[in-house]
């Protein structure tokens, strides 16, 4: 395997084309005959959905989980048994340790408020609605090979990787400071435990 290789290029790496997209969902709408504009509203609220994506937003939300993380962690006395003076080792090695905990529920709380956010700029019940309505016309196949190109095409990587993936920089960032004391860094201690 080669890491910098997929630190790039990780990912589908041949999506249809919008073309294809757009000539796939011509061919839908023309099977549809005058339901035609079900899709259509489908397709609207789903480009909807995708425009919602807004990555300054996420980075804020990766900023404010980790605030609200760095002052659940400073609030609290670490009972941890660490062979070090300062505090700040102290609680980026606690974090090391509780890491996968702490994420899971960074996650769960970031899924609460998007869902919520989501749901106000989008009907996601109409959504979900109008595409069972498509699949009574037309099946259930086309219309899921229908959303797997709208995926593959527009939605290169989920809401919640971009999310997970800022916390993870951030995990990170902190795992590499360094212990004044030591001049070590987190993740090296970790491993000296």
């Amino acid at each position: 395997m080669d890491i910098f290789q997929d630190y790039f290029f990780m990912g589908d790496r041949n999506p249809p084309t919008f073309s294809e997209v757009f000539q796939a969902a011509q061919e839908l709408k023309y099977v549809l005959g005058k339901k035609g504009y079900l899709l259509e509203h489908y397709l609207s609220m789903f480009f909807h959905l995708v425009t919602q994506i807004d990555f300054t937003i996420l980075e804020d939300d990766v900023y404010d989980a980790m605030v609200d993380l760095q002052k659940y962690i400073a609030d609290l006395e670490i009972n941890q048994n660490f062979h070090c003076q300062e505090l700040y080792t102290k609680q980026e090695l606690f974090l090391l340790l509780k890491a996968d905990l702490i994420l899971e529920q960074l996650l769960s709380n970031f899924l609460k408020k998007k869902s919520q956010t989501y749901h106000i700029g989008v009907d996601i019940i109409e959504l979900q609605q109008t595409e069972e309505k498509i699949k009574v016309l037309i099946g259930q196949e086309r219309v899921e090979a229908l959303q797997k190109m709208l995926v593959h095409r527009f939605l290169f990587s989920s809401v919640t990787q971009l999310f997970l993936q800022g916390i993870v920089i951030e995990f990170t960032k902190r795992f590499l400071t360094r212990d004044i004391e030591t001049d070590q860094e987190i993740f090296r201690i970790h491993l000296n435990l």
